[in-house]
């Protein structure tokens, strides 16, 4: 079956792709599960945070190359995102820290969106089938083989697959492989917006919560290296919560910069990071105050780190496809017509909406290259 472009995975990336696309392009979309969007329905606690009101790339997302981003968000920002949602009547509204949430608080609305304007803009899709390999042949096109068998050709092959983690959904890795396959690399992939584990026991304050200013520091070089103000969950062995989900990005970023193998990294995590935390008397439950024996004069405590949970429970991937790889379209330097976009390559936002709008700009400008290649190429 011939098409002008492929999209292998049908997540949020894949499917605004499909969405973005010229009408009149011919074009599919491959799923590995037997529904489409199954991790569009769990984003936000299944009430979809779509987007955030206050982004700034270069604050809010982790990559090795920042810059870079800044060209994908000017071309579609979270103000067009809403105005997508208003043309198909989804309402949206702003919530705590600037996050946009449908206002339904229901993703399945969001879901329901997104497939009829696939279906309404006359994109394929295809479930239950997955791609065993890609490649090219002689007149340029790619060909496309999936696990039924099948065979399809393809000017271009837009590869928007999630990452490693969550893998009871059937997340995967083969995005990484299908790049490694052309000679792209790969960056090293870790979990993210995941809970961390601490070496203290903190089984008398389980389930228990209390919004802290918080800052993430590496004992060894006596620095801060992140620092919020948000509510923390404390469990027995490990704390939770977004303040801690965005701690799990900001430190892959900063074992990377260190240029740690992935064993050192973990030795260096476990050995020198901590989380410095003051909780404010009015904040702290009669518990908190027993147990880390809270007063007028002290309301600071010290947590050392221990590890990250690990990839079943991670809400995304850190690492993937070096965005060095790309050019501003998000197409592979070495591959023409091959792109890259969503939680395959190497950008991770913080949570709160931040990692649906890289899905939404990506894929937008992954689609309106496509587009303007098809109209020159008439």
């Amino acid at each position: 079956m011939k098409y002008d472009v492929v999209i292998i995975w049908a997540g949020a990336a894949g499917l605004f792709t499909g969405i973005c696309l010229d009408k009149n392009i011919k074009k599919i979309v491959l799923e590995k599960n037997d529904k489409p969007g199954i991790k569009v329905l769990l984003s936000g606690w299944e009430r979809a945070n779509v987007s955030n009101m206050d982004i700034e790339p270069m604050r809010d997302y982790f990559t090795q190359n920042k810059k870079f981003l800044l060209s994908i968000f000017s071309k579609y920002t979270n103000w067009d995102i809403m105005w997508f949602f208003a043309e198909n009547n989804v309402s949206v509204v702003e919530e705590d820290r600037s996050r946009l949430i449908l206002e339904s608080g229901d993703s399945k609305e969001l879901l329901a969106c997104l497939l009829h304007n696939l279906k309404q803009n006359n994109c394929d899709l295809k479930t239950w089938d997955w791609v065993e390999n890609i490649s090219q042949i002689d007149n340029g096109f790619y060909e496309i083989i999936t696990t039924s068998g099948k065979k399809y050709e393809a000017k271009s092959v837009v590869v928007s697959v999630w990452g490693k983690s969550f893998f009871q959904v059937w997340t995967t890795w083969d995005g990484y492989k299908m790049a490694e396959d052309f000679d792209i690399k790969v960056t090293e992939t870790h979990p993210c917006l995941c809970w961390v584990t601490t070496k203290q026991n903190l089984k008398d304050v389980s389930w228990v919560s209390a919004k802290v200013d918080m800052k993430f520091v590496d004992k060894k070089l006596d620095k801060t290296i992140y620092s919020e103000f948000w509510p923390i969950l404390f469990t027995h062995f490990w704390v939770s919560g977004p303040i801690i989900h965005n701690v799990s990005v900001v430190a892959w970023e900063y074992l990377n910069s260190l240029k740690l193998s992935e064993k050192e990294a973990e030795k260096y995590f476990c050995d020198n990071f901590a989380l410095d935390i003051n909780i404010p008397l009015d904040n702290a439950t009669k518990s908190l105050k027993k147990f880390f024996e809270l007063d007028e004069e002290k309301t600071e405590i010290h947590l050392d780190l221990h590890s990250f949970r690990s990839l079943k429970e991670a809400k995304a991937t850190s690492g993937g496809v070096d965005l060095n790889e790309l050019d501003n379209h998000m197409q592979s330097k070495k591959q023409l017509n091959l792109y890259f976009n969503g939680e395959v390559v190497d950008v991770t936002g913080k949570t709160w909406g931040f990692n649906l709008q890289w899905a939404w700009s990506s894929a937008f400008v992954t689609a309106e290259h496509i587009n303007k290649t098809k109209k020159n190429h008439k």
